[in-house]
C-alpha cells in the first residue's frame, strides 16, 4: 500500500456472517456498487477504483500492524457497527488519534490504530466513522431490517461525502439504494419439516423482503410499486422512460426519496399527464396500446451458441434468486458480454430497473440482447422495445401477444432456452444456427 496515488482508504470491518455485526461490509458493498466494483467478500480482501484513488478493504477486526498501511493515505474511513443506545443510530464524525478505548464492538478502535499510525511516521491521515446501529448479532448473512435501512442511508451519506471530496474525478453510480442483496431479503425463524427427523425444527432462513415505494410526479402522486428495495432510482428512471414520460434522463429535474424509501418525489422539465394505463398487465393495470417507437434495427446477429453461453452467464450470476428463491431477474448484453444485471421480486420492476440503468449511464453500448428469468408478455415486448433491443430470451414461454407485437416491430423472440435448445417466436434471420 505503498503507492501514494491511493488517496482514500475505506476499510469496513466486522463479521458479515453475525447479522448486524457485518452491517460494515454491507455498507462497503452498496459503495462497491455506486463505483462498479466487485465487493471485497473475504477477509484481507481489496477492490480498487480504476484511477486508484479510492481503495476498499474488508477486514474482520482492525489490527495494529495496519498503522504503517495507513500512511500512503490521504483520508481514511472507517465502517462499523454500534449497539449503544446512547449513540445516534448513523454515526458519521471524524476521528483523531487516541488511546481510549470507545463504545464500539470490536477490540481496536480507528482512534487507537490512528494513534499508533502517529506514533511511527509523526502523522496521520485525515479520518472518519461512519457507524451504525445493529439490533441483532446471531448468525445470519442477512441484517435486520432497521440495520438495513440504516445501511442504506449511511452508504448514500458516504458517497455523497466522496462525491464532494473527489470532485469531477469520481464516477457517480446511479441508485440511492444500493444493489446490496442483504435490503432485498430478511432473515426470519421458521419451521421446517424433514423426512426421518421427528417432529418440525426451528430454523432461520432469508426471505423476499417486500417493499413498496409510491411514486410523485411533479407534485402529484401517480402510484405505488411493489418491488425490491434496491436499484430504487434506476427502477423509477427506467419506468418513466418506459412509459413515455420521459425522452432522457435530463428530462428529470430533481428525484428525492424520503428516509426509509417509501415515497420517491420526481420533478421533470416539462408538465406531465398522468396515464391513465400503464404496461403491467400481470399487476392489474392494462396495456394502453403501443407506443410511437420506431421499427426496431435489423443488423446484429448472434450464433446459436454465443446466445445460448450468454444465457447460461446470466444463469450463473443471479444470486439473489439462488441465495433465497423467488426473485426474477433480467440482463442487458451488447452480444459480447452482459453489461447489467438485476434482480427484483417483480418482473417489470427488472425490465425497468434495466431501463434505467442504461438511461442514467448514458446509454453507452448497443443494447441489442434482454435476456429474462420469466414469462415474456406482451408488456415485456414493449419495455424492452423502448430500448431498441433487438432479441428478446427466456428459459420460459411468451405469449402469443408478446409473439404478434414482437412480428410487427421486428424484435427476435427466443424462449425455452433449457439444455442447449430453444425456440424463436419471431424474425429467425437473427440467429446463425
Amino acid at each position: 500500500m505503498s503507492d501514494k496515488k491511493l488517496k482514500i482508504l475505506i476499510i469496513a470491518y466486522g463479521n458479515r456472517d453475525r447479522e448486524d455485526d457485518g452491517a460494515g461490509w454491507h455498507m462497503l458493498a452498496a459503495l462497491a456498487a455506486r463505483l462498479h466494483l466487485t465487493p471485497p467478500q473475504d477477509p484481507g480482501a481489496w477492490s480498487e477504483s480504476a484511477d486508484g484513488s479510492v481503495r476498499l478493504l474488508y477486514l474482520f477486526q482492525l489490527l495494529p500492524e495496519m498503522a504503517e498501511d495507513l500512511t500512503a493515505y490521504h483520508q481514511v474511513y472507517f465502517l462499523d457497527a454500534h449497539n449503544s443506545p446512547q449513540l445516534e443510530e448513523i454515526v458519521f464524525e471524524p476521528v483523531e488519534p487516541s488511546t481510549q478505548r470507545s463504545a464500539f464492538t470490536h477490540h481496536m478502535s480507528p482512534a487507537e490504530l490512528l494513534d499508533i499510525t502517529h506514533t511511527i511516521s509523526g502523522s496521520a491521515p485525515e479520518a472518519y466513522l461512519l457507524s451504525v446501529r445493529g439490533y441483532s448479532f446471531s448468525f445470519s448473512p442477512s441484517l435486520s431490517e432497521r440495520t438495513a435501512a440504516l445501511c442504506s442511508q449511511a452508504s448514500r451519506q458516504l458517497f455523497e461525502k466522496l462525491e464532494s471530496e473527489l470532485g469531477s474525478t469520481f464516477e457517480p453510480h446511479a441508485d440511492p439504494a444500493s444493489t446490496d442483496g442483504a435490503l432485498a431479503a430478511v432473515s426470519r425463524g421458521i419451521w421446517q419439516y424433514s423426512p426421518g427427523k421427528p417432529g418440525l425444527t426451528q430454523v432461520s432462513k432469508p426471505i423476499i423482503r417486500e417493499h413498496t415505494l409510491e411514486l410523485a410526479v411533479n407534485g402529484q402522486t401517480w402510484m405505488s410499486f411493489i418491488c425490491s428495495p434496491i436499484e430504487l432510482e434506476a427502477l423509477i428512471t427506467g419506468f418513466l422512460w418506459n412509459e413515455n414520460i420521459i425522452s432522457n434522463r435530463q428530462d428529470i429535474t430533481n428525484l428525492q426519496f424520503n428516509d426509509d424509501f417509501s415515497r420517491v418525489e420526481v420533478s421533470l422539465t416539462q408538465p406531465a399527464t398522468k396515464p391513465t394505463h400503464f404496461h403491467r398487465t400481470s399487476t392489474g393495470l392494462t396495456v394502453g396500446g403501443t407506443p410511437a417507437v420506431p421499427a426496431i434495427a435489423a443488423e446484429f446477429r448472434i450464433s446459436a451458441e454465443d446466445l445460448i453461453a450468454r444465457y447460461q452467464e446470466f444463469a450463473g450470476r443471479q444470486a439473489l434468486h439462488d441465495q433465497v428463491g423467488g426473485f426474477h431477474s433480467a440482463a442487458l448484453s451488447d452480444g459480447q458480454q452482459i453489461r447489467y444485471l438485476v434482480e427484483d421480486l417483480g418482473r417489470h420492476n427488472c425490465i425497468d430497473k434495466l431501463a434505467g440503468w442504461f438511461l442514467l449511464q448514458g446509454q453507452p453500448f448497443p443494447p441489442r440482447v434482454l435476456l429474462l428469468s420469466g414469462r415474456i408478455s406482451s408488456e415485456m415486448v414493449l419495455k424492452s422495445q423502448t430500448m431498441g433491443v433487438q432479441i428478446l430470451v427466456s428459459r420460459t414461454t411468451a405469449t402469443s401477444l408478446a409473439a404478434d407485437l414482437a412480428s410487427q416491430v421486428g424484435m427476435t423472440l427466443v424462449g425455452y432456452l433449457r439444455r442447449g435448445q430453444f425456440d424463436v417466436y419471431s424474425h429467425p434471420e437473427r440467429i446463425i444456427a
